[in-house]
């Protein structure tokens, strides 16, 4: 058969062959399209994390420019857009059409125009955006993305939290903040003491609603000084109390020739220097300053008349359990076992890295073998407390905030330790040796049995042994069946006295015991923490870093708990102990003076024990105690109920307050 006139000659395969090169071309488009997203897409979020990076520091440096002095909101924007400049973010945008937009490219805002802290002036929001030109996506029509970023930083004010070391409980009670065994403290920012011991009310003295005349308590020797209370004290022969200032709502005292003094005299609400300061009767060098009738202060972070600086608990349905290779967690991490109703505490006794979220039952580590990495974020201890000991190493620097609850509303039953207990010396007595107080059992089980033993011995062979009595407290009270108990032989030359207790509830208590009534020694005393526990570590326990150990903590750089390293729950009143063997490098050179007025040198850097830790201790329950055992300098805030600096700490806080709970040059989004 013959082909029709005018009809083309077309073989079956080189049909078949058309339609390949036709699906190889839709195929191709395809794979190129792939590239592009898979390539470019990785080139623009690439980019889309150097905009991050460029957005926080330009929040930042708006933020600094902001805090000074004459600063305006050109100024302010020139900074942000400065630094972006230097990021690789210009502050002109071109866009994927080649058009120019001026001042786009970094975008700043005070108040922010989106966001939680919109409209609020104290906030800057800063948004970079930049293009990014395509390679391969240029073949489906996309030249370019456009990636951007924002963040956003409070500017408060450089007296952060109105307080850099601030004993919150607002009692007519004495020693909220106390210093004792010659104990040294230096605070570069501000001290307020709310204690109104001192005030109308109190069975010492009264300001009269005008003035307090200064004078020595009765039966005080001569180097007491008495100013119209005991809100703070000072205990110890060379012990001491500086600051930028110093207020108290009640007065104040020292003993042994101990000085507490001011750089300069705190101002009121209006901008007026406090009318109250009175120097105490022998007390000429240095001048005190110390501003007496102060205004009570509210918790700087929990104040309804100020929500800004309010800070929330950490939700617990917010969080989990952590897990290998989820949200970061990498698979080598430690991951705890403990859940919901059944808490395990995480024993770590060699190197382990953890993960941030949920620990029911707690954390532990201990022994001279434990070097423990904490990833940045939020851990929850849903109770089991908080403990290093015993050697452990912790490094939390790059950013933790380590929040001590029982994850449930029950709180349990604590004691903070009594206050005067033990008498004063008396110059014509002697003192009897190696005054100890052991406990059998400690930590002990709810219903178990305790017996407490205090021993003393004669001060030498040739001198009497001890006759007198001895008397135990919990806390400020007596123990029942415990009082005035004649002591009994414990070998040659030594005495003791036992006083057995059961505890129906789990909790913390400070046991005293005191010796006295004997005619030839000085009454003595000695105290220790009893620990009762609760089955599983369901209930919240101490936050106890005690070890000879490096102890690295800074609270986070962002987020609502920026520059916060420890909050304890509101509801707690167990004390968190800060005694760390080590930090940062040795103190050297006058590093408690320098930099204080009138000396000129720099401030010196963080270093010793102390020097390992930055940020802000929260524990504000009225009875709270955040007990400080170590020297050195560090960028800490301490806000709590009653604060105590001891053991012959030398302790230097606060010249940075950028680092502290809701401080200037933050980000918060």
């Amino acid at each position: 058969m013959e082909r029709p006139a005018g009809l083309p000659l077309v073989s079956a395969r080189s049909s078949e062959r058309g339609q390949i090169i036709i699906l190889f071309a839709f195929a191709l488009i395809a794979i190129i399209a792939m590239a592009g997203l898979l390539i470019d897409g990785g080139m623009a979020w690439s980019s889309r994390r150097q905009a991050q990076a460029a957005a926080d520091t330009a929040a930042l440096a708006a933020a600094n420019a902001a805090l000074q002095v004459g600063a305006t909101s050109t100024t302010i924007a020139n900074a942000a857009r400065s630094i972006a400049g230097t990021n690789g973010f210009p502050a002109d945008l071109i866009d994927c059409g080649g058009a120019t937009q001026a001042d786009a490219g970094v975008v700043v805002n005070r108040p922010p125009l989106t966001g939680a802290f919109a409209g609020k002036n104290n906030y800057i929001e800063v948004v970079t955006s930049r293009r990014v030109t395509t390679t391969f996506a240029r073949a489906i029509g996309l030249p370019c993305f456009m990636v951007s970023a924002r963040a956003v930083s409070a500017v408060a004010s450089p007296s952060v939290a109105n307080c850099s070391f601030c004993s919150l409980n607002d009692s007519y009670g004495n020693h909220t903040l106390v210093l004792k065994n010659g104990a040294t403290l230096r605070v570069d920012g501000d001290i307020y003491v709310n204690s109104k011991d001192g005030l109308t009310g109190d069975s010492k003295v009264s300001f009269n609603g005008v003035t307090c005349v200064p004078g020595q308590e009765a039966g005080k020797d001569k180097g007491d000084f008495f100013v119209c209370g005991d809100g703070f004290d000072i205990f110890g022969a060379g012990g001491s109390i500086t600051a930028k200032t110093i207020s108290v709502v009640g007065g104040w005292e020292t003993h042994d020739f101990n000085i507490a003094s001011a750089d300069s005299r705190a101002t009121l609400a209006d901008g007026t220097p406090c009318p109250l300061y009175t120097q105490p009767l022998g007390y000429s060098t240095p001048v005190a300053n110390v501003c007496i009738g102060m205004p009570p202060i509210a918790d700087p972070l929990n104040n309804p008349s100020d929500p800004d600086s309010v800070i929330t608990a950490p939700v617990l349905a917010s969080l989990s359990v952590p897990a290998a290779n989820v949200d970061g967690c990498p698979g080598t991490a430690l991951i705890p076992t403990g859940r919901a109703g059944v808490p395990v505490t995480m024993s770590i006794t060699g190197v382990a890295t953890i993960c941030p979220g949920i620990y029911y039952g707690g954390i532990k580590v201990t022994g001279s073998n434990a070097r423990l990495t904490m990833l940045p974020g939020i851990y929850y201890i849903a109770g089991g407390g908080f403990q290093v000991i015993n050697g452990a190493w912790v490094d939390g620097s790059q950013g933790v905030m380590i929040y001590n609850s029982s994850g449930v509303e029950a709180v349990p039953v604590n004691t903070t330790p009594g206050t005067d207990k033990v008498p004063a010396a008396d110059k014509n007595k002697k003192t009897p040796k190696n005054p100890n107080l052991t406990s059998n059992n400690n930590p002990s089980d709810v219903t178990e049995s305790v017996t407490y033993t205090f021993t003393i011995e004669r001060n030498k062979s040739s001198s009497p042994t001890p006759t007198g009595l001895m008397t135990f407290y919990d806390g400020d009270t007596a123990i029942t069946g415990c009082i005035d108990l004649a002591v009994a032989s414990a070998g040659t030359g030594k005495v003791a006295a036992t006083c057995s207790q059961a505890y129906s509830n789990p909790g913390s208590r400070a046991i005293s015991a005191v010796y006295w009534g004997d005619s030839f020694y000085n009454p003595i005393g000695d105290t220790l923490t009893q620990t009762i526990t609760t089955p599983a570590g369901s209930a919240i326990a101490p936050i106890t870093l005690s070890t000879t150990g490096n102890v690295k903590l800074s609270g986070p750089t962002s987020g609502a708990y920026g520059g916060l390293t420890l909050f304890q729950d509101r509801a707690s009143n167990l004390t968190i102990t800060i005694n760390p063997g080590s930090g940062a490098s040795a103190c050297s050179g006058n590093w408690l003076t320098d930099g204080v007025p009138p000396n000129t040198n720099p401030v010196p850097a963080a270093c010793g024990p102390l020097g390992g830790l930055q940020g802000t201790i929260y524990a504000p329950n009225q009875e709270a105690l955040v007990l400080i055992t170590a020297s050195g300098v560090s960028n800490l805030q301490i806000i709590a109920g009653k604060i105590q600096v001891d053991s012959n700490a030398d302790a230097r806080f606060a010249y940075t307050p950028q680092f502290f709970a809701n401080g200037n040059l933050r980000l918060v989004e």
